[in-house]
């Protein structure tokens, strides 16, 4: 059973490439190389080892979309094969039965949810879809016998306190039938106009026109975002099988796992510790143990003060693993998750991952009791395993590499690799990593006619004396001697972490390396990987610490001769966007040629009032903007634009609800009103994932926009 702790969508930024040759030999890339990438995730072997299904993704140019398809390979080099040509964007969550005979999988087709799929291996034959309801389904788990599937689907509140959709039909007709007459009469009889207008009222809000907000967390991504809860089905594997909801719970339910025996599921529940409380306030959650059949009520393991979630079972039922997240509201961004063991009852636990001050990204376990983890750790995303019985964690897959997505069972262990050399590739070794070997060649052709420019690392100290880890990219056909331009690329979070392990960020650095320039990025404090102290050391201090982290790591390239210091520019995307603007405005505002700000904060309190992430103002400044209103001034960069002499390109996506669009129009007005030179360029249809999972044509286009902005103010 493998449990997914994080979703990231990498698409195309995954591809690496393939040995370096000689740089006369290739051509640079360049951001239209996205066109011609691919990517492996969502690894799933079969219940032997010898097969590993997986999806790959790329790019419809003429659609301006997504193709992604399901994949398998065999463990043993033996080739590999494709097993579907929906053209599906939505396709996703391969599992195996545990018989070995099916897959399931996730596909929406033609516009509409998702729904739950089965592919038929012994037998031959088509995919034929499981479910076909109204609210999608997704996230699908056989059973240990694989005569059954769960599932989750997120319905309404309307949805769950409906008996079924006639009933909810009937209301509305209701509604329309109001009387306009007693609403035109309120003097005659005011509650009667007032039942009316409230009535009619009613009937608009549910038809979104006006949308009507009462919610704290009503914001998504790109859109006021629909109250839904994620419920539990269970349903047959067979044609025509009715699903039965397992839960009708107003709050937050996490992604069931089977017990051993089959006939109950382990998930989490975050119902309201407070009566009346609506769950939007609530960040604890419970692991909840339930009949599968939905008869009697299910049993909860708590832990008071923290957040569980992600649990299983081990396949002899001894142990229940799970991940443990803090919830102070003050702290708990800055505090890595841990993965923990647990007795079956709940006692003895003990963290596999909090002595080894990591964050754990995915985890599986193996019918022979081992448990198999990732965690990031110093710019990589390596693969360990530890027995349940003796927590004691040793590596399988380590180096400068990101094991992104995996799975193990008995004696095998498969994953989607990224490395800088030949990324986006499936890999497969034994069960203690020996072995190892690439079972496929995603990306062979086009990395055999490009340059591809080696990560070099590098430890530096910073004004203080911590150590920092960065590295640099030397542009194609560079000489010693020669001193190109410096592109500083920053990364956002601000906890994330870049690095060989890191997939994002690729296509970008190696475009700016064709054309020339030495690229330099690093993980200044704060950063992910390197323990909580270092994610504390920027608390209330957004700023200038990790500024002149970032500056003495340019300085340090520079010292060893491999860039010019008078032609330099600086990027970054969301916490990276606030840094740019940050070094211009306030630690270096007349260091940089050029900057290019992407999806930033640049009013803190602005932030707070129109994003989704509002959250991580109090855990990262421990306060609300009208609490202390002078740490949301003095950190944020709009405060200090009046200093700003560097260009600067603003690109913002329009509909961007977890940094807010609204911010990067105050930084571009304030620009104007001074005179400076600015741009703001603004891209419709998307959100904050512009970047990484944004219309092709759209991240091709940032990726020119900013080479472009660069090239203006850089004279080689």
């Amino acid at each position: 059973m493998r449990i997914r702790l994080t979703h990231v969508t990498v698409l195309a930024l995954l591809a690496l490439a393939a040995a370096p040759g000689h740089a006369q030999d290739r051509r640079p890339l360049t951001a239209l190389d996205l066109y011609h990438l691919k990517t492996a995730g969502a690894v799933d072997l079969s219940p032997d080892g010898r097969r590993v299904v997986y999806v790959v993704t790329e790019v419809d140019s003429a659609g301006n979309r997504y193709r992604r398809d399901l994949w398998i390979a065999s463990t043993d080099g033996g080739g590999v094969r494709r097993l579907t040509w929906s053209n599906a964007e939505a396709i996703g969550a391969p599992a195996f039965s545990p018989d070995g005979r099916m897959i399931a999988f996730t596909q929406a087709r033609q516009g509409g949810r998702g729904q739950v799929w089965i592919l038929p291996l012994t037998e031959g034959g088509e995919a034929w879809p499981l479910t076909d309801l109204e609210t999608g389904a997704g996230a699908p788990v056989w059973s240990p016998d694989s005569r059954r599937v769960a599932f989750m689907s997120s319905l309404t509140p309307e949805q769950l306190a409906k008996a079924d959709s006639a009933a909810a039909d009937s209301a509305k007709k209701v509604d329309e039938k109001i009387d306009a007459a007693a609403i035109r009469n309120i003097d005659d009889d005011r509650p009667a106009a007032l039942a009316a207008i409230r009535a009619k009222l009613a009937a608009n809000a549910r038809e979104n026109d006006p949308r009507v907000i009462t919610r704290l967390g009503y914001l998504g991504e790109t859109s006021i975002q629909e109250e839904r809860y994620g419920q539990i089905y269970v349903v047959d594997v067979r044609p025509g099988a009715t699903p039965v909801q397992l839960t009708r719970a107003a709050y937050g339910i996490g992604a069931p796992e089977w017990t051993p025996a089959g006939d109950s599921l382990i998930y989490s529940a975050g119902p309201p510790r407070q009566p009346g409380l609506h769950p939007d306030y609530e960040l604890e959650s419970d692991l909840v143990v339930a009949p599968a059949d939905g008869r009697g009520a299910g049993r909860t393991i708590a832990e008071p003060g923290s957040g569980e979630n992600g649990a299983a079972f081990s396949p002899d039922g001894r142990y229940i693993s799970y991940v443990r997240f803090a919830t102070d509201p003050f702290s708990f961004t800055a505090t890595n998750p841990e993965l923990v063991v647990m007795r079956r009852d709940g006692s003895e636990r003990r963290s596999v991952t909090g002595p080894m001050d990591r964050a754990p990204q995915n985890y599986t376990l193996t019918r022979d009791g081992w448990l198999y983890f990732t965690v990031q750790s110093e710019g990589a995303t390596p693969l360990y395993r530890t027995r349940l019985d003796r927590i004691d964690p040793r590596p399988v897959v380590q180096g400068p590499r990101g094991v992104l997505s995996f799975d193990a069972v008995n004696g095998r262990v498969a994953w989607a690799e990224m490395n800088p050399r030949r990324p986006s590739d499936l890999y497969t070794a034994d069960a203690a990593g020996g072995g190892e070997r690439r079972l496929t060649t995603l990306n062979d052709s086009l990395l055999a006619r490009v340059y591809v420019s080696d990560y070099h690392e590098m430890w530096y100290p910073s004004f203080d004396g911590r150590r920092v880890q960065g590295w640099y990219l030397l542009p194609i056909g560079h000489r010693p001697g020669a001193r190109p331009p410096l592109a500083v690329q920053i990364h956002g979070g601000p906890h994330a972490m870049w690095g060989p392990g890191e997939a994002s960020m690729w296509l970008e650095y190696q475009m700016l390396a064709g054309a020339g320039y030495t690229v330099f990025f690093s993980n200044p404090r704060g950063s992910g990987g390197y323990g909580n102290e270092a994610l504390r050391s920027i608390r209330r201090n957004w700023g200038t610490p990790p500024a002149r982290d970032i500056l003495a790591g340019a300085d340090s390239v520079i010292a060893r001769g491999l860039a010019d210091p008078a032609r330099q520019v600086v990027t970054g995307g969301s916490y990276a966007g606030y840094m740019t603007a940050w070094l211009i405005a306030h630690e270096a505002p007349e260091r940089f040629r050029a900057a290019v700000a992407a999806r930033g904060v640049y009013d803190l309190a602005t932030w707070y009032g129109g994003s989704n992430t509002w959250r991580l103002f109090e855990g990262e400044f421990g306060t609300r903007p009208w609490e202390d209103p002078q740490i949301a001034r003095e950190q944020s960069p709009l405060t200090y634009v009046a200093n700003i002499r560097t260009p600067l390109l603003l690109l913002h996506a329009d509909t961007d609800f977890r940094t807010t669009i609204a911010g990067a129009e105050a930084m571009y007005r304030a620009l104007k009103v001074l005179g400076r030179e600015v741009e703001f360029v603004r891209y419709p249809r998307e959100g904050h994932e512009l970047t990484r999972s944004g219309e092709p044509r759209h991240r091709v286009d940032h990726m020119l926009r900013t080479l472009e902005f660069f090239e203006r103010y850089i004279t080689h």
